[in-house]
C-alpha cells in the first residue's frame, strides 16, 4: 500500500504505438519497463530522451532535482487516460514507480511469452510514495541447500517487483562452502561442497558459485536496485573450513571428513552444531579470514559484510590447555571473553576492507557489550528483546525474529502437506499460533522501541533456512505469500497497514504469482491427486498421475 493513493476515473492503455520518454538518468528504469512490456505484449517500445517538445501523451519517467520527498526510493505516479507520469529524485525512485506501474497492469504482464487478447490498461491513480525502512530484506541460505544462479535471479526478480532491496546471501555453514575463494581452493573441493552419500541428497543440492557467477548475480541485483549482503559464518558453523584446514580448528574431531546435510548431522554429532569451531587463539585463523574477506569485499560492492557469530559452542574452548593459557595471559576469565576477542578481531578485518561488519545478535552475549567495535551492526533473530537490546546500546539493527520472520517455520498446520521445520522459539508476545500470514503482517519492528532507539532500526528481513523445505517448490510455498507481507511492512507506514485490506489486495497478486510460476501457500495442503480404497490391494500395481503442469525448474 503506497503512502498516498487516490483512484481516478478511466485508465491509460498501453499499445504498440505508446511512447516511453525518460530523463537521461532515468533511462535504466525506462529500459526495464520496455523490456518487461516486450516479453508479454510483443510491443517494441524503445525509450527516448525526454525533451520539452514532446507530446504530453505517453509514459514519462522524469527525474526532478528538488523532488519534494528526500527519502531514497521516493516517487510520485500520476496516471490519466492520456499519460503515465512518474517523477523521482533519481533512478531508484523511478525504478520503484515502474514496479507500481507493473503491479497495476494485468497479471499476465509477467508472462515470458506474448499474451494476446489482453487490454494492457493501467487504472488512473495519483500516488505519492516512499519506503518506511531503508533495509527491506530477504535471506536465502545456500549452504544447507545449494540453489542455481537461475533460482537466485528468479528471487531477485520477485524481490524487485515488491520493492525489496536487500538480499542476504548465507554462503557458508556446516553444510557447505558455496563461494570460490581463489587464495584457498581447498574451500571449494568436493568434500567441502558436496554432500556425502549418507545424506542421500540429489547432486543439484550441492555445489558452489564461481567468482564470475557471483559477479553476474551482483550485477543482476544492482540493475534491480538490490544490494547483496554476503555472509561467511564464523567461528562456529564452519565445518567445511576445519575439515580442509584442520590447523585452524579447536580440536582433532574431523568426523566426518566431508559435509553432510543438516538432518544427517544429527547422525554424526547428535545435534546440528559443529563440534569443532575455529580456534580464536591462533593467529593463523585471522590470516585465513583476512584472505577470505579480502576476496569477499572485492566481489560485493555493498556496505555490509556479515560474519555470522551465532550459536558458537563455547564449551569446546573450555579445558583446552593452550586456550586456557591464552586466556590467562590476556586476563580473560570466561570463554565468552574469547568470543568478544574473536568478534573484535574479525570486525576490524572487515572494517579494514572499507566495509561495515554485521553479525547475528549472539555476538552481543558478552559482559561488556560496549566493547564491540563501533560501527558493527546487529541482525536480531532471537526475538524482539534482541532488537531492543541492540538499539538500546546504539547499534544499527535489522529485525528478523524467528517468530514471525523465519519462513522455514510452519505457517498453519504441520500436517497440511508442506515441508516445514518445527516451531522453535524467539518470537514476540503476539505470535501465538505460529508464523501465520496474519502474524507476519501484524509484526511491527518498532514496537517496544522508544524514539531514540527507532533511529537505529535499519529495517526488517525474512529468513529462509532450507534444512527441511529444500526443493524450490517447497521454499516458494513457505515464502509466499508471507514475503509479500514483509515487503509491505518494510515499505508501508504502520498507520496505513490494514490486514483485511491487505488480504483483499493480495487476491489480485495470486494470479501474478501464477503468471511468474511462483508457488504459494494454499490452506488445505498440496494434494496432486487421490486414490480410492478399491485401488489398493495386496497385488503390486503402479498408479500414475500426470504432474508435468506442476513441475518447473526456476
Amino acid at each position: 500500500m503506497p503512502v498516498f493513493l487516490q483512484t481516478e476515473e478511466g485508465s491509460y492503455r498501453i499499445t504498440s504505438s505508446t511512447k516511453i520518454y525518460s530523463s537521461p538518468d532515468g533511462m535504466p528504469a525506462a529500459f526495464f519497463l520496455s523490456t518487461l512490456l516486450k516479453q508479454s505484449t510483443g510491443y517494441q517500445l524503445a525509450p527516448v530522451k525526454m525533451t520539452n517538445a514532446v507530446s504530453k501523451k505517453g509514459i514519462f519517467l522524469e527525474t526532478v532535482k528538488d523532488f519534494i520527498d528526500t527519502a531514497e526510493g521516493a516517487y510520485s505516479l500520476d496516471v490519466t487516460p492520456d499519460a503515465i507520469i512518474a517523477r523521482a529524485a533519481d533512478n531508484t525512485g523511478l525504478f520503484y514507480a515502474v514496479q507500481s506501474i507493473r503491479q497495476l497492469l494485468p497479471a499476465s504482464i509477467e508472462s515470458k511469452t506474448i499474451v494476446k487478447n489482453v487490454q494492457w490498461a493501467v487504472p488512473a491513480v495519483q500516488i505519492k510514495d516512499a519506503p518506511r525502512f531503508a533495509w527491506r530484506g530477504y535471506m536465502k541460505d545456500v549452504s544447507r541447500t545449494f540453489y542455481s544462479v537461475d533460482v537466485i535471479k528468479k528471487y531477485l526478480d520477485v524481490m524487485a517487483l515488491y520493492k525489496m532491496n536487500t538480499f542476504h546471501l548465507h554462503l557458508t555453514d556446516d553444510q557447505g562452502w558455496r563461494i570460490q575463494i581463489r587464495s584457498h581452493p581447498e574451500l571449494t573441493s568436493k568434500k567441502a561442497t558436496t554432500f556425502g552419500e549418507s545424506s542421500r541428497q540429489p547432486s543439484y543440492r550441492s555445489g558452489f558459485y564461481t567468482q564470475q557467477q557471483i559477479k553476474d548475480i551482483v550485477a543482476y541485483a544492482a540493475l534491480r536496485h538490490i544490494t547483496i549482503v554476503p555472509e561467511v559464518d564464523v567461528p562456529g558453523h564452519c565445518w567445511p573450513v576445519v575439515i580442509t584446514n584442520p590447523q585452524l580448528a579447536t580440536n582433532k574431531n574431523l568426523y566426518p571428513d566431508y559435509v553432510v546435510s543438516f538432518m544427517d548431522s544429527y547422525n554424526y554429532w547428535g545435534y546440528q552444531y559443529t563440534p569443532n569451531p575455529l580456534d580464536p587463539t591462533k593467529e593463523s585463523v585471522y590470516t585465513f579470514l583476512n584472505d577470505v574477506f579480502s576476496e569477499i569485499a572485492d566481489l560485493f560492492p555493498g556496505k555490509y559484510i556479515h560474519f555470522g557469530g551465532d550459536e558458537v559452542r563455547h564449551q569446546f574452548w573450555e579445558n583446552v590447555p593452550h586456550i586456557q593459557a591464552f586466556m590467562k595471559v590476556h586476563g580473560m576469565t570466561k570463554v565468552t571473553d574469547l568470543q568478544s576477542y574473536f568478534v573484535t578481531r574479525v570486525a576490524n578485518i572487515i572494517t579494514g576492507k572499507g566495509k561495515s561488519p554485521i553479525g547475528w545478535n549472539d555476538i552481543m552475549e558478552i559482559e561488556d557489550v560496549k566493547a564491540l567495535p563501533a560501527g558493527t551492526a546487529i541482525m536480531s533473530w532471537t526475538g524482539s528483546e534482541a532488537v531492543k537490546n541492540a538499539a538500546k546500546y546504539g547499534f544499527k539493527v535489522v529485525a528478523n525474529p524467528t517468530g514471525p520472520l523465519y519462513f522455514d517455520i510452519s505457517q498453519n498446520d504441520l500436517n497440511d502437506g508442506t515441508m516445514v521445520d518445527w516451531n522453535y522459539g524467539g518470537g514476540t508476545a503476539e505470535m501465538e499460533g505460529g508464523n501465520t500470514l496474519k502474524n507476519v503482517y501484524a509484526y511491527n519492528p518498532e514496537k517496544g522501541l522508544n524514539s531514540e532507539e527507532c533511529k537505529y532500526l535499519l529495517g526488517v528481513q525474512a529468513n529462509m533456512w532450507p534444512a527441511v523445505p529444500q526443493e524450490v517448490k517447497d521454499i516458494n510455498v513457505q515464502n509466499f505469500p508471507r514475503l509479500l507481507a514483509v515487503a509491505e511492512t518494510g515499505w508501508t507506514p504502520f498507520s496505513k497497514k490494514d490486514y483485511n485490506d491487505f488480504l483483499s489486495r493480495l487476491s489480485y497478486h495470486y494470479p501474478r504469482l501464477d503468471s511468474l510460476r511462483v508457488d504459494y501457500y494454499k490452506k488445505g495442503g498440496y494434494i496432486i491427486s487421490t486414490w480410492q480404497t478399491r485401488q489398493v490391494s495386496t497385488d503390486f500395481a503402479t498408479v500414475q498421475w500426470n504432474v508435468t503442469q506442476k513441475v518447473y525448474t526456476t
